[in-house]
């Protein structure tokens, strides 16, 4: 028998064209994408309590330094209130005075 001779098509498709990128994850083999994921667990579990003291050690620096502005501030505050009360006691006190003296 010979081959039927045909004429060689215009168009021939690319790999890209002819495999869909969706469905290459299902050629990898449960068994090794079981075995990834067992390894992340793994590692996962083994960083988490230092995560968590890392976690810990940045919260309590955020406080401590959100803390330490705000009791600047409040301490900057309450001494102005501080100083505007003196300022009016002894004022009043100076001028009840003056008014003590020049009503003699």
């Amino acid at each position: 028998m010979n081959p039927v001779s045909r004429p060689a098509p215009r168009f021939v498709p690319t790999l890209t064209e002819v495999v869909d990128p969706g469905t290459l994850g299902n050629l990898v083999p449960k068994t090794r994408v079981d075995e990834v994921q067992a390894v992340v667990d793994l590692v996962l579990r083994q960083l988490q309590p230092i995560f968590e003291q890392r976690l810990e050690e940045e919260f309590d620096r955020l406080v401590r330094a959100t803390l330490a502005n705000q009791w600047a501030e409040l301490r900057e505050r309450l001494h102005a209130d501080l100083e505007i009360s003196v300022r009016q006691v002894v004022a009043a006190t100076l001028d009840a005075q003056n008014w003590a003296k020049n009503s003699k």
